[in-house]
């Protein structure tokens, strides 16, 4: 009978999901032995600055999928799960490029508001 290998460190699946779920509260470094960069990200997103947050939880989500996020005492996560990184990653992706995009829709449309209350305006009738 083959003996089990002794599981030493932290579980990569956790940690990417720690990171996917609580990214920018610090939860993957809190996991991972980082205690005092968790406590940073924790106190910056409750006092108003997410997005520095939410994009340093993705370059570290970036990191954790291509296998060059360690433990605080340097030793590699077990159980790398590479699609699951990979979807992490194309999902972040795609929530930017939506975000871009929801923005767009909205400045458009309000220039296109703008534009029509002014030209209302302009010609006396009112809104």
């Amino acid at each position: 009978m083959a003996e089990l290998q002794e599981l030493k460190g932290k579980n990569w699946m956790a940690a990417m999901a720690l990171c996917w779920l609580f990214g920018p509260l610090g939860g993957h470094r809190f996991y991972t032995g980082k205690v005092s960069t968790g406590w940073a990200m924790a106190i910056l997103s409750l006092v108003g600055a997410f997005p520095i947050t939410w994009i340093w939880a993705f370059v570290d989500g970036i990191m954790l999928a291509t296998n060059s996020y360690r433990h605080e005492d340097g030793s590699e996560l077990y159980e790398r799960v590479e699609w699951f990184g990979w979807t992490y990653v194309t999902l972040q992706v795609l929530a930017i490029l939506g975000t871009i995009a929801y923005i767009g829709v909205i400045m458009t449309m309000f220039a296109t508001f703008m534009g029509a209350a002014a030209g209302a305006i302009s010609s006396g009738s009112g809104i």
